[in-house]
């Protein structure tokens, strides 16, 4: 159903995909949109944050509108009043409100009644949620918990704390074999193209999860595609990274514990920090290798670069889920 003029109001501070949800639902439902826009002294007066200033706002959101055409529909009007232009307009026939602001949206049709104007058609649009199940706003856009997509950021204060190994560094061929060889009786997990390789090359074990980006140091690394065509594994696409961990990355890496046979979880992005939910999610006695890089270490001097092995026990799993835990992910 198409509406004559659809009403719907903000401070759209930083444009995320909540506020899109809203503002495409509005140019979906109404032949014209009426967009209220919180002036600064609205933000001083009832916000309880901090919002950029109007002035960026606005420009911000204009350049979202220009960039799909839509100027012709539209009118940005500056807002002091958390129910004006809405309560009193006879233009505006339908209201564009989230889950959670339906109820001032109902507020507003009583008022709207008392004052003699018609009730507006109210539109619900469900909360955009980010990938820990918590609402996207501004606020943890801010933050860094997100970006504005919903996507986990890594904080930048975790990057040294991550660059740490999570098990021994085998430096070498020799003291890689002999791992190998001590854990061929477990579930082998590896993280990284390289990893993948070099323990399948070694011939000692077959990974039962192989999770990979076909890259190695940020560059195409094809070497794997037909060692996988060859072995006939199953392949699960996802998307995680850089920087962040995604649901379906976690939800694959779960699900491949229970295949029965060797899956290859195939990672469009990056696949650095999916070692943490292997570990969270894998079951006590497995093991899981990643490729580590040169670097200083907190405590024993520099750490050659190797092969990782993190054994799987109950005290891993749970320092793991304190660093997934700064994700703000729900474990």
């Amino acid at each position: 159903m198409s509406y004559k003029v659809v009403c719907v109001a903000g401070t759209f501070d930083g444009i995320h995909a909540g506020h899109e949800a809203i503002l495409l639902k509005a140019f979906e439902a109404g032949d014209r949109v009426m967009i209220g826009l919180t002036s600064d002294a609205y933000v001083r007066a009832y916000k309880s944050g901090h919002a950029l200033p109007y002035s960026i706002r606005f420009k911000a959101l204009t350049a979202w509108i220009a960039a799909r055409k839509w100027q012709k529909r539209v009118t940005i009007v500056s807002i002091d009043d958390p129910f004006e232009p809405a309560a009193s307009s006879q233009e505006v026939d339908s209201l564009v409100v989230s889950e959670e602001t339906k109820g001032r949206g109902e507020e507003l049709n009583r008022m709207r009644v008392s004052g003699g104007c018609k009730p507006l058609t109210l539109i619900v649009v469900p909360i955009q949620k980010a990938e820990d199940g918590k609402a996207i706003s501004s606020s943890r856009v801010r933050r860094g918990e997100v970006d504005v997509t919903g996507r986990l950021t890594m904080p930048d204060s975790m990057r040294d704390e991550l660059s740490q190994p999570l098990g021994t560094v085998l430096s070498t061929a020799e003291l890689q074999d002999e791992s190998f060889i001590r854990n061929r009786e477990r579930f082998v997990i590896t993280v990284g193209d390289l990893t993948t390789k070099t323990i399948l090359d070694a011939g000692t074990v077959v990974p039962g999860l192989m999770i990979i980006d076909h890259k190695v140091e940020r560059k195409a690394y094809a070497l794997l595609k037909p060692v996988f065509r060859d072995m006939g594994v199953p392949i699960r696409k996802v998307k995680s990274g850089p920087g962040y961990i995604s649901n379906e990355a976690v939800e694959a890496i779960r699900e491949a514990f229970h295949a029965g046979r060797s899956v290859v979880v195939e990672v469009s992005g990056e696949e650095d920090l999916l070692a943490l939910p292997a570990v969270a999610e894998a079951p006590v006695g497995s093991v899981v290798y990643y490729g580590q890089p040169s670097i200083p270490a907190w405590a024993c001097g520099p750490v050659t670069q190797g092969i990782v092995e993190v054994p799987v026990t109950e005290e891993k799993k749970t320092e793991v889920n304190a660093l997934l835990q700064k994700f703000r992910r729900l474990t």
